[in-house]
């Protein structure tokens, strides 16, 4: 690679992140960005050919905006409050489990509605007033609900567009990318609440005023059941369906791979209009709404991502990368994991480093070792969403602050000893 060529691309880079940090938009940067690189390699045109194809690629359109257009129906319906009034019931009597259990109701509630500011926006007003009425102070409160919501439970979900990138970058079958995703999360999420619960207990309590205390409905009103349960259900369905498991040996003679996730989407979305047949027309324009908000929010990321990768593959700079992490050793999952964490921390978005890593590198360290790619892809996913948590641009965490009426960075504060301590055993634990 000619040295001019490479200082050029690395200039490129960083005025890049630095237009990120400006307040430019992510998708303009990428898209810019993108399109100079492969401009300095001559082969400008290699941009608009990888717009055009990614922006129709079913494989990763249909699995995020199905389940996105679902969890539009489950707010329309209030379905997501309800799972948060159940889940809130047990732990609600016992202030020491209020900050730890907070946290693990936000992460749940961010499997099923893998927004976080939406996971957020369902949690907050049920969670934050009884945090608050326990004497917590409004900054534990808000932190409580960041850490959960964005701390990565919708690496659990088949429909997240970080675990769509790394399948189809990998080309591994579904039920093993979630493998994978299942213990290092868990282990680095876990280890970041228990720190973080530790944290919680040096700051002072708070007086309870008029203003905090719980309101009527989330205090007296009967939760109802069957729309607590149907935020989860397509996520255990999809888990459960499986081949490893075996349990549904019918639905395995037509989907050897395990369901769709478009399926089970689509399937459980009919099963609540028709539970809420009065505003079947309503609910049906808000699914699409749905669909419409992933592909703005989420598919329009992924493209113009998408389109820088073909930039720093034209110039030669993802074949750096990829032979700086192709040992699959220690160093290389400290540097994905480290690469997609810084980015999210700058540009507030874990999608967007999550699914570039994913697609500029793991194609080819998929040919080498396909389970070794995905390992990567996966600590690329968590560092993205440890950084996006730790974020003062991050939506979730600008929402939050509203709420409890705090900064960005005394938020931060709070979350980003737990999540750096996480990320370093989940490291730490992977390599052994």
């Amino acid at each position: 690679m000619n040295i001019y060529i490479l200082l050029l691309s690395l200039s490129v880079l960083g005025a890049a992140v630095y237009s990120v940090v400006r307040g430019v938009d992510v998708r303009l940067v990428l898209f810019a960005a993108g399109l100079i690189l492969a401009s300095l390699a001559l082969k400008p045109l290699i941009v608009f050919d990888t717009f055009q194809r990614v922006m129709g690629d079913g494989k990763i359109i249909g699995p995020i905006c199905s389940a996105m257009g679902y969890a539009f129906v489950l707010r329309a319906t209030c379905c997501d409050r309800e799972m948060v009034r159940l889940l809130m019931r047990p732990i609600r009597q016992i202030r020491w489990l209020l900050i730890p259990g907070g946290c693990f109701v936000g992460f749940f509630t961010n499997m099923a509605i893998t927004s976080q500011t939406a996971a957020a926006a369902a949690v907050g007003p049920i969670l934050v007033p009884i945090l608050l009425a326990a004497r917590i102070h409004p900054i534990i409160a808000g932190a409580v609900l960041v850490l959960g919501c964005s701390g990565g439970g919708n690496l659990f979900n088949p429909g997240e567009p970080d675990i769509v990138a790394i399948q189809t970058a990998t080309l591994a079958p579904l039920p093993s990318v979630l493998d994978a995703a299942f213990q290092p999360e868990l282990i680095g999420f876990g280890v970041a609440v228990v720190v973080f619960t530790m944290m919680a207990f040096f700051m002072k309590p708070t007086a309870v005023t008029e203003e905090v205390e719980l309101p009527d409905e989330n205090s007296t009103a009967k939760i109802q059941y069957y729309k607590a349960l149907l935020p989860p259900l397509p996520v255990a369905v999809l888990l459960l369906c499986q081949p490893k498991f075996h349990l549904f040996p019918s639905l395995l003679a037509l989907y050897p791979d395990g369901l769709p996730v478009v399926h089970v989407m689509l399937f459980f979305t009919i099963i609540v209009l028709l539970l809420n047949y009065r505003d079947i027309s309503s609910l049906t324009k808000t699914f699409f709404e749905g669909l419409g908000y992933a592909y703005i929010h989420v598919i329009s990321l992924i493209i113009a991502a998408s389109c820088l990768i073909a930039g720093m593959e034209a110039v030669g700079l993802v074949q750096i990368v990829v032979s700086m992490v192709s040992n699959f050793d220690f160093t290389a999952k400290t540097i994905s994991g480290s690469m997609t964490w810084l980015l999210a921390v700058l540009s507030g978005s874990g999608t967007a480093p999550s699914v570039s890593f994913s697609k500029a590198v793991l194609p080819t360290l998929a040919k080498i070792n396909q389970q070794g790619a995905v390992d990567l892809g996966v600590i690329g996913a968590i560092g993205a969403t440890f950084g996006r948590t730790m974020s003062p641009v991050a939506a979730v965490v600008i929402f939050t602050t509203t709420l409890v009426k705090t900064t960005p960075f005394e938020l931060i504060k709070r979350t980003a000893p737990a999540l750096i301590a996480g990320f370093i055993v989940l490291l730490i634990i992977t390599a052994l």
